[in-house]
């Protein structure tokens, strides 16, 4: 099933108007949270009032394991959009992709956790870039059978071919971020709409977004909007839920900390568990429970909401509206 998200007003193409087997238009955030539902004052109030005392009871006694883990298996981006830090012209980071060794050992240190959590299968790239990707999902599924592997593309390289491999390969969910002007769709994607009703069986979901729209900071490195309109303040889940690791095998303090400026460790030499539970974390977690972002780091230019789900085991995903509507996470 195809799944597609327009913005706020606007108007949906009269060829999806038409019922059509194995597509539908959605304004759940619970399958796809619009721009405009997130990063505001009124989500960061939430995080903060919400999320902040409940991730501080849950690590009170001891560190809590990640539940979302983001793999880069290669750098690079095909694509410009105007608030993005890897974008194709202007990402300063030398090409490379992860080894496969380097990927098999990730998956032995995931499997030694029991990890049933959330394999992002991409970073701060375009995860269609790597030939080897259909392989990687099968080596990830194999191994941690349990787990949601999860892909967010641009979906240029997208094909109905090559999304059926990689739902073969054991792939849960595809994302495309539809990059237009917040209104048409990619040829690709209308590609996939023709051939939606191969597709019925396999989670695909389209943000229909504007690739030249002003999004956060990007912790000071977003080329249209690096530097926050006030100090930023308030909680942030990232460093409690997701552990981020660049094509390197560096471990960065987030995701939006796109050029690894702050290491955790990498997990060439280290184990996951041990990066995880280092005391590397432990400044950063503690000035974030504090509401506290620290001007010397990232997070003193990162007006991120600061919103993660603080489980992946409800029957409907928590999500930035439930916040906002006084809804406390069971």
């Amino acid at each position: 099933m195809i799944r597609i998200r327009f913005p706020a007003g606007a108007e949906v193409p009269a060829f999806l108007v038409e019922e059509r087997r194995g597509v539908a238009v959605t304004a759940d955030p619970a399958v796809l949270a619009a721009e405009g539902e997130k990063n505001g004052a009124t989500q960061l109030s939430g995080v903060d009032r919400v999320l902040r005392p409940l991730f501080e009871a849950m690590w009170s006694r001891s560190p809590r394991m990640f539940h979302l883990v983001s793999v880069e298996t290669r750098s690079g981006c095909n694509y410009e959009c105007s608030f993005c830090p890897v974008a194709r012209s202007v990402d300063p980071r030398p090409p490379g992709e992860m080894s496969l060794e380097l990927l098999e050992k990730i998956v032995d240190d995931l499997v030694a956790l029991d990890f049933t959590g959330r394999v992002a299968l991409f970073g701060n790239n375009e995860p269609l870039l790597d030939g080897r990707l259909v392989g990687i999902v099968e080596m990830f599924r194999v191994r941690l059978p349990a787990a949601d592997l999860r892909l967010l593309s641009n979906g240029t390289r997208a094909t109905a071919e090559l999304v059926t491999a990689l739902f073969r390969a054991g792939l849960s969910t595809l994302i495309i971020n539809n990059y237009t002007d917040g209104r048409r769709l990619t040829a690709p994607v209308r590609r996939l709409i023709d051939a939606a009703a191969r597709l019925t069986s396999f989670d695909i979901r389209v943000s229909v977004r504007d690739r030249h729209e002003r999004l956060t900071t990007r912790a000071g490195l977003a080329p249209n909007n690096a530097v926050p309109a006030a100090v930023p303040r308030g909680f942030c889940a990232l460093p409690f839920t997701d552990l981020h690791i660049a094509y390197t095998g560096q471990v960065n303090l987030c995701c939006f900390d796109a050029y690894g400026r702050v290491s955790m460790g990498n997990v060439a030499v280290e184990s996951i568990r041990d990066i995880w539970v280092s005391t590397r974390f432990a400044p950063y977690r503690q000035s974030l429970l504090r509401s506290e972002r620290s001007p010397s780091t990232p997070c003193g230019t990162c007006d991120f909401d600061g919103f993660r789900e603080p489980t992946l085991n409800r029957e409907r995903p928590l999500t930035r509206s439930d916040l906002i509507a006084g809804e406390e996470p069971s």
